[in-house]
């Protein structure tokens, strides 16, 4: 079959078998066009997913350590003051054995004085005998009673061996030296110590606010993905689903839980020592403003509310009304807890530690 076209500069002749190969060539290069757009988009696809997973699992290794650091040493130092106290009820049942010992001592020192000082004759024998039958029954008495006292000591030595050994582990854990004086009581400077490590770290911001997938941003200069120019970035975004939930990360009250344009639902907490805290693009809250919260405490869940090109949180430390890194204090905790100093310097530390003198080193 042929199809004629006529037009004002002549005639052309096409058959359909020509227009048939045209087409079919035509539909190939589609085809082969879409087999190779496909493997490549599924290659890039596939490379992605693998990335973001290993992201997840190191974040989430991470928020596990962070997370059950200090519940460890917390337990750790209630089975260390359990120690402590066993010793201290055996140090003062030995404090009052000793004192029985001196007043027996006592005793038997007069009644052989007393001896000494008798006439005998036949009326103060009978006496004498009863004397000195109560003597040697006292004696009898105060041997049974140092053998006792004895075996008490031995066993005190060895909580005192297993004492010294786990004040060793502990001092290294929290990186002290050795006390300057031996006679110093290491229980009462490492109680005192851990117990003012865990009250800074319950009332100033450390670890992990949520449980995240990844890190998408982190704080500094950025390329602003909706605003399309390079901007400051005060804070943190975690790539988290939706509901994922979020806690506290140091004792606080509620200054604001509203919505905000920009942020969508968001909240900030007012902490100890100039520091707070915010959270933006929330799903839903579970405090109000005036509210008082403490280190762990559930108060929000994520969304993506507000400018926001994903669910996630947005994460800010603000100390004396300045947005600084929360990078350094989410990895703070009572193992390496001298290190916060020296790595923020626009922390006036030196001033806190005139309040709690801590063994660090503060450089400002």
């Amino acid at each position: 079959m042929v199809i004629t076209l006529t037009t004002g500069a002549g005639s052309k002749q096409f058959s359909m078998s020509k227009i048939a190969r045209y087409f079919a060539l035509a539909v190939l290069v589609l085809a082969l066009s879409y087999v190779v757009l496909s493997n490549w988009l599924w290659v890039q696809t596939t490379d992605n997913l693998q990335a973001l997973e290993e992201s997840h699992e190191s974040l989430n290794d991470q928020y596990n350590d962070l997370l059950g650091t200090q519940q460890k040493y917390k337990l750790e130092l209630d089975e260390l003051t359990k120690v402590f106290q066993g010793v201290a009820q055996q140090k003062d049942f030995l404090e009052k054995e000793n004192a029985r010992i001196d007043v027996l001592k006592e005793r038997i020192e007069m009644i052989i004085s007393e001896r000494d000082k008798l006439i005998v004759d036949t009326s103060s024998i009978p006496k004498l005998k009863q004397t000195l039958t109560q003597t040697q029954s006292e004696r009898d008495s105060l041997r049974a009673e140092n053998i006792r006292v004895e075996q008490k000591n031995n066993a005190l030595k060895e909580n005192v061996l297993i004492l010294d050994k786990s004040l060793d582990d502990l001092e290294g854990m929290l990186n002290l030296n050795a006390p300057l004086h031996l006679n110093e009581d290491r229980f009462a400077r490492l109680s005192e110590l851990v117990k003012q490590r865990i009250f800074l770290l319950n009332t100033i911001p450390n670890g992990l606010p949520v449980k995240a997938i990844r890190v998408n941003d982190g704080f500094g200069m950025r390329y602003h993905p909706i605003k399309k120019t390079r901007a400051m970035h005060k804070g943190i975004d975690y790539k988290v689903l939706v509901g994922t939930p979020i806690y506290a990360p140091a004792d606080g009250i509620v200054e604001m839980a509203e919505r905000r344009n920009g942020s969508g639902k968001f909240i900030k907490l007012n902490h100890s020592f100039g520091f707070e805290t915010s959270y933006s693009h929330l799903n839903k809250y579970f405090v109000k403003r005036g509210e008082y919260v403490h280190k762990g405490q559930k108060i929000a869940e994520s969304g993506n509310t507000g400018q926001s090109t994903g669910p996630h949180l947005h994460y800010e430390l603000l100390y004396l009304a300045k947005a600084i890194n929360p990078a350094p204090f989410v990895k703070w905790n009572i193992a390496n807890f001298e290190n916060i100093f020296t790595q923020v310097e626009s922390v006036k530390w030196a001033s806190l530690k005139n309040l709690y003198p801590l063994n660090q080193s503060v450089q400002h």
